[in-house]
């Protein structure tokens, strides 16, 4: 059997599994005594085993078949969690991802044993079984009588226990339409099916379970729920309620001709009558007083009846980011051949006015169809921080200082592009907050400060961009250090240090190489690498700036657009060729009389209402001719300034004509061309003609 078409599904699944693996793990170190968390352990255990095994990754099953055991016996009761089974399963969910990387590579998981985890696994379960084999205090001599009796009842309870759909509540109307079914001749069975506990895929055989009796007659209720079983949350048995015309023995060997199910009890069920007496009894009190959860059950048991009782399928697809990229740059050509329609229609204005509507109403389609796309393009970036947790929890034992990360805005939606590429810059700063933010614990407590450190990364969004802050409460930034490093360098002479704000010496930070930590280590070095970040951010069109108060803590500022691909963008002339400006970066649009343009250390400034902002003539930085203005007003009267603004900085761009705002695509211009860092891309113009993007975050 050809395995390698499923390759994909494996490595997405197991990518989910370990992050839960991850997350649950980290809850049992704070709660060790909590049962659901260790269910969750084992189950997520379980289908890794399965799926390691069904696709023939015998190391990565035996590691964690391993792992299931000791979680087996967790849940037995036989061994308590402790910090070493903790930290021997982390070594474990390391080692399942050391053998993920390598399937991602090679498709194949490599030679590594793993055999040192393996025997920490081991020895775990062999001082379980030596507890649990020691001699027990003695009992009192039983007659043969009680033997017997004691034998006979729990041989009952056995039988009793089997039949788990005896503890499952019945609503009214579920009653109702057993009674119904009755009525018209037809059976009403009650089963709970056993699946074998070596089964690899429970999920897989449930749901051929469900299948085969669909064919039969109606499954009713279904506990678990079928979603559950589907996302196999639950443990080796589920039980139903089926109304069917066939006999017993037929539905019974439906369930058992499935393979690897060990047993299906069923029986014809007898229902409980329905309560018709209006007058209050003790059952109807009691029902009144049923708690919110339960009521909550029976409303959405009731609506899965409404439908036709058949499983409720997932809801959610699978889809290659590749093919997300090809329906993207066709919605991309869409927009363009819309772009040109309007702009031909322009120059036949007032020629046909159903023509004009069903140009406005391709607008509008197009613009629907390029938000639905987007939608489905957006990822929470919950996929990139949720790796983080469990990061911060390392660091804090590799460091030996207290901490805690805090996150708020998991939700928030990005782009698919913008979040495969910003895990690295988040993690750098998150390990450059922990290892030179944070101080020691003993200085902290000499401080006055909480004896653990505290580390936040909260996102949200903000009009079109969304922005990410890393902050922590630890030491902050010495700016004078920095200043006394920078002229050591040769970076900067003393004069110009002794003239350069706060912000501007931070800046320095995220020059090449600049690093003001005394050793460097393998964790990070405060200003190790910044400029990287730098970089990665400001190629994603986004920008980065750091806020930091000495004794406080230092807070990193990263701002992202939620998409690169189609923007918004103000179509401006400068010097008879045709600029884009995006629309998300810009405050406003002024007319500036030429006398009012001031200078501040020999660089033009203009005052609007009380700011102080520099401006930038866009010719001279483009090395354009200036034009001779066609208007009445000469060029010396007044100048057209657009104001844009990189965080809380604004400069003006000096510009000679408005042309109007236009939704654009962005077209990468390659490796061939090199342009300056100004230039992020072109846009094909509704006319054909190219236009190119002007950056303004590089500009301010």
């Amino acid at each position: 059997m050809d395995l390698s078409q499923y390759l994909e599904i494996f490595i997405d699944e197991t990518k989910e599994h370990i992050q839960t693996l991850n997350d649950q793990v980290l809850i049992l170190e704070a709660e060790p005594d909590n049962i659901d968390t260790v269910n969750e352990i084992f189950r997520a255990a379980h289908s890794l085993k399965g799926m390691a095994g069904t696709m023939g990754f015998k190391r990565m099953q035996r590691l964690t078949h391993d792992m299931e055991n000791v979680f087996s016996e967790v849940r037995n009761g036989k061994i308590n969690v402790n910090p070493d089974i903790v930290d021997v399963v982390f070594k474990c969910l390391d080692c399942i991802e050391g053998y993920l990387s390598n399937i991602v590579e090679s498709g194949d998981e490599g030679t590594e044993d793993n055999e040192d985890v393996i025997k920490v696994l081991n020895d775990v379960l062999a001082q379980s079984e030596s507890v649990g084999s020691a001699p027990e205090p003695e009992a009192k001599q039983d007659t043969k009588a009680d033997a017997a009796e004691d034998k006979s009842t729990s041989k009952s309870d056995a039988s009793d226990e089997k039949k788990k759909y005896l503890q499952i509540p019945i609503a009214d109307y579920e009653k109702n339409a057993m009674q119904d079914a009755k009525d018209k001749g037809m059976h009403v069975y009650a089963t709970t099916v056993y699946i074998q506990e070596s089964c690899l895929l429970k999920a897989a055989r449930a749901f051929l379970v469900f299948k085969g009796l669909e064919n039969k007659g109606e499954i009713i209720k279904s506990v678990p729920s079928v979603q559950d079983i589907e996302d196999e949350k639950f443990d080796f048995d589920f039980s139903m309620f089926i109304i069917s015309e066939k006999s017993l023995e037929e539905i019974k060997k439906v369930i058992e001709n499935v393979s690897e199910i060990e047993e299906a009890v069923i029986e014809e069920f007898e229902i409980p009558s329905v309560v018709e007496d209006t007058t209050p009894k003790e059952e109807d009190v009691s029902e009144k007083k049923e708690s919110k959860e339960q009521k909550s059950e029976k409303k959405d048991d009731k609506k899965a009846a409404a439908k036709t009782g058949k499983p409720v399928v997932n809801r959610s697809v699978r889809v290659d980011i590749e093919k997300l990229d090809d329906l993207m740059n066709l919605v991309s050509e869409l927009i363009i051949a819309k772009n040109g329609l309007v702009s031909v229609t322009g120059a036949m204005a007032g020629s046909d006015q159903s023509f004009n509507e069903q140009i406005e109403y391709l607008e509008r389609i197009t613009t629907n169809l390029h938000e639905s796309v987007m939608k489905v393009r957006m990822v929470p970036i919950e996929s990139v921080v949720n790796r983080f947790p469990r990061m911060i929890r390392d660091l804090s034992k590799k460091l030996n200082k207290e901490m805690e990360l805090i996150m708020t805005g998991e939700d928030t939606e990005l782009d698919r592009t913008v979040i495969d590429e910003i895990g690295d810059p988040l993690m750098h700063m998150l390990r450059n907050s922990a290892d030179h933010g944070l101080e020691d614990t003993i200085d902290r407590l000499k401080l006055g400060k909480p004896k653990v450190g505290t580390i936040r990364l909260d996102a949200y969004q903000d009009g079109n961009n969304v922005t990410i802050e890393v902050s922590d409460d630890g030491a902050g930034i010495d700016v004078e250090k920095i200043k006394a490093k920078a002229i050591e360098k040769g970076a900067i002479t003393e004069e110009q240090a002794e003239f350069m704000s706060d912000k501007e010496a931070i800046d320095l930070l995220f020059m090449p190489s600049f690093s003001t930590a005394e050793k460097i280590t393998d964790v990070s070095g405060r200003g190790v690498g910044l400029d990287v970040v730098k970089n990665k951010i400001e190629g994603l069109g986004g920008d980065v700036e750091v806020s930091t108060k000495l004794g406080e803590g230092t807070t990193f500022i990263v701002r992202l657009p939620l998409t690169l691909a189609i923007i918004q963008a103000l179509m401006v002339d400068i010097s008879g060729e045709k600029y884009a400006l995006p629309l998300n970066s810009i405050v406003t649009v002024e007319e500036i009389p030429s006398d009012e343009i001031k200078y501040v250390h020999t660089k033009e400034v203009i005052n609007l209402r009380g700011t102080v902002i520099p401006i930038v003539r866009l010719n001279e930085v483009l090395d354009l001719e200036p034009v001779e203005s066609d208007s009445e007003l000469d060029d010396d009267d007044s100048l057209i300034v657009v104001i844009v603004k990189k965080g809380d900085k604004q400069a003006g761009l000096v510009i000679d004509n408005l042309l109007g705002q236009q939704e654009i695509v962005i077209k990468p211009l390659g490796k061939f061309i090199r342009v300056p860092k100004m230039i992020s891309g072109a846009t094909i113009l509704g006319n054909g003609e190219v236009a190119l993007i002007i950056d303004s975050n590089t500009l301010v």
